[in-house]
């Protein structure tokens, strides 16, 4: 697996991304039950999105701030690939919403930006990292938030197989482009927040059907073949969850506040 760099981050982003990708992608994230999770947890700490001022680290386009930019938040992009913050500019710009762009390697960030927001949060960065990086990336999150802050951590989850074999078959057949990568369990995130002196979270999952769907053998084969896949937003549902979702789900969710 290559090495997680900005060079790296700086190919994934480098393709060209219609309009209509753009409208589906947030439209797919809206509809998920992560985001649907994350929403009741943070209207019913902070009320409203009125006034937050929220923060995606590592963030690529910057879908779930863009999400809360719709909501009324303020939002910031942190990211230290050029490219993905060029995208995240016209990704925003596409959705007619503002947010701040900073170039910053998460891993040595400057003290101007500690405890200035309200929410931090990440989806797939912190499992690309080993220690020590490893705990201080996700203590970057920490450093992020007020003292009434909340962060949320969303990774892959090593009890989450479908995920595993999907990660598994895209690199014996050379499809895999998201460098090293290596996924958390619900002990590992334990363990970080104890050394952290985290002493308040909990867990969200993303949606198991959502994981069943990456080792379709439809899936498979568009993915050997190389096929695009269409993206029809009318054809968007909200998903499904279950109180499985936390434990075996592709997408594990560190909800926690700052102690």
């Amino acid at each position: 697996m290559k090495k997680n760099t900005p060079e790296l981050w700086d190919v994934m982003w480098e393709k060209d991304f219609s309009y209509e990708e753009d409208l589906y992608y947030l439209e797919v994230e809206e509809k998920s039950i992560r985001f649907h999770r994350m929403d009741q947890i943070i209207l019913e700490r902070f009320k409203s999105y009125e006034g937050l001022n929220v923060i995606e680290v590592g963030a690529g386009i910057g879908p779930h701030a863009a999400l809360m930019a719709k909501r009324g938040a303020k939002v910031t992009i942190l990211d230290y690939s050029t490219k993905a913050l060029e995208r995240s500019k016209q990704f925003f710009d596409r959705h007619k919403l503002e947010a701040e762009f900073i170039c910053v390697d998460a891993l040595n960030l400057p003290e101007q930006y500690f405890e200035k927001y309200d929410i931090s949060m990440s989806f797939g960065l912190s499992e690309h990292f080993i220690y020590p990086d490893r705990l201080t990336i996700n203590k970057t999150h920490f450093d992020l938030i007020n003292s009434n802050g909340m962060t949320f951590i969303s990774v892959p989850n090593k009890n989450n197989y479908p995920y595993r074999l999907y990660k598994y078959i895209s690199q014996k057949i050379g499809t895999w482009k998201f460098g090293e990568e290596y996924p958390y369990t619900r002990k590992e995130f334990k363990k970080i927040c104890k050394e952290l002196d985290v002493k308040e979270f909990f867990f969200i999952g993303g949606s198991i059907y959502y994981s069943l769907k990456l080792i379709s053998p439809i899936a498979i084969i568009k993915k050997i073949l190389r096929i695009k896949k269409k993206n029809d937003i009318s054809k968007v549902k909200k998903e499904k969850g279950t109180f499985l979702d936390k434990y075996l789900s592709y997408a594990l969710v560190l909800c926690a506040l700052k102690s």
